[in-house]
């Protein structure tokens, strides 16, 4: 058997544009807070500034009367929070991190003080999305990387398999049809992907239709329950995909996947059968990817692209006619010769007539009639072939 399996993935040109403001929630994250003063009372009009550390990009807003704040549609990443207000040190809060359909709360407290100096905060609380009911649950680019769930790639599935990871969430089993896994009980076909708020569901039966490289991949998130307009759809899970893009710095990777029959374990039914037990099976998926800015602070760039050969040899048993069987249906009236010259050229020829019944197809020979009302029938004698398929290329 040849597989010979090609992604060009795209340059997918998360040419990130990223005006914030322009993205859905499908593709982004929020950020919300309040600010204190010392004795515990809100703060109004403070100055909030939201700097993504990876591109530089900053978006600015101002506490409410009631001194909370929002950022809507940011991209996810790695933030500082800068705040400043008339009679207050300026406090600086590192590392938020803005993740995929979740809303991030942090609260600011400011000293009274003289605004050139500065309080800084070395490292967030841990983020909890208290502004919804949803069950969520969101991987960045080290889970990613670091899960064999996900960095297995099994059967195209690619970062999906971490849904797995998440409670109420479980392998279909075959039951019901549809691809992907079981959400809540449902059937795979209530599912729902998207890639940057892209619909990626096939028309036919529930599933993905393009499968992003999971090193092309910043972050996913998996939906269960009770999730905003921005998706619907589907009742199931909704399976998003946010595509890596450049930074303020040139970065890139090589890799590779790599899958071979010596690193296999022998299947024990190879050795019942009287088959090799370490046929061929190599799986080697290697590729790249590159970005960096076009402008900094602006305008950013990001490619990924991936290559997949598979090669692996397959033993396939069959049925076929051994010589007088072929005689038998050549004799046959209006049978078609060259239909059959075909038919003998891409099965074979059955080198002995099987002598145990229980060996051929529904357990009995074959009997073919020599043409319509006619009473008499001849045996097709038929025996099991096993044909070793060529090696693919190497």
């Amino acid at each position: 058997m040849k597989i010979h399996s090609r992604a060009i993935i795209c340059f997918l040109f998360g040419l990130a544009f990223f005006s914030t403001h322009a993205l859905a929630q499908s593709t982004s994250g929020n950020l919300a807070g309040n600010v204190y003063d010392p004795a515990g009372a809100t703060v109004p009009d403070a100055t909030v500034i939201a700097h993504n550390i990876a591109t530089g990009v900053d978006t600015r807003t101002t506490s409410t009367s009631s001194g909370d704040f929002r950022f809507e549609n940011l991209l996810v990443g790695t933030y500082s929070i800068v705040v400043t207000a008339p009679g207050f040190t300026k406090a600086e809060v590192n590392n938020v991190a803005v993740r995929l359909n979740e809303t991030v709360t942090t609260n600011v407290k400011l000293a009274i003080g003289k605004a050139t100096t500065t309080v800084e905060v070395a490292e967030a609380a841990v983020p909890i999305d208290t502004t919804t009911a949803q069950v969520q649950t969101a991987y960045d680019t080290k889970e990613i990387a670091d899960l064999p769930s996900a960095s297995g790639g099994q059967l195209g599935s690619g970062v999906i398999n971490l849904s797995l990871l998440n409670a109420g969430v479980t392998s279909s089993g075959g039951a019901g049809y549809g691809t992907g896994p079981s959400v809540g009980g449902q059937r795979p076909t209530n599912n729902s992907f998207t890639i940057e708020g892209i619909d990626n569901n096939t028309l036919s039966v529930t599933g993905p239709i393009v499968t992003i490289p999971n090193d092309a991949v910043s972050e996913f998130s998996v939906l269960q329950n009770q999730f905003s307009p921005d998706f619907g759809h589907s009742s199931g899970g909704q399976f998003n995909q946010v595509v890596k893009s450049g930074t303020n710095q040139y970065h890139g990777m090589l890799y590779e996947y790599f899958q071979n029959r010596d690193l296999d374990a022998a299947d024990n039914l190879d050795f019942v059968q009287g088959n090799p037990l370490h046929p061929r099976s190599d799986n080697n998926r290697f590729g790249g990817n590159f970005g960096g800015p076009i402008k900094r602070n602006k305008l950013f760039f990001f490619g990924d692209y991936e290559y997949n050969p598979v090669g692996a040899a397959n033993s396939t048993g069959y049925y076929a006619p051994t010589a007088a069987g072929y005689a038998t249906l050549a004799a046959l009236p209006g049978i078609n010769q060259n239909n059959l010259a075909e038919y003998k050229k891409y099965l074979g020829v059955a080198p002995a007539a099987a002598t145990n019944s229980a060996t051929l197809p529904f357990g009995s020979p074959v009997l073919v009639a020599p043409g319509p009302g006619s009473t008499r029938a001849w045996e097709l004698v038929c025996s099991r072939r096993v044909r070793a398929a060529p090696s693919a290329f190497r």
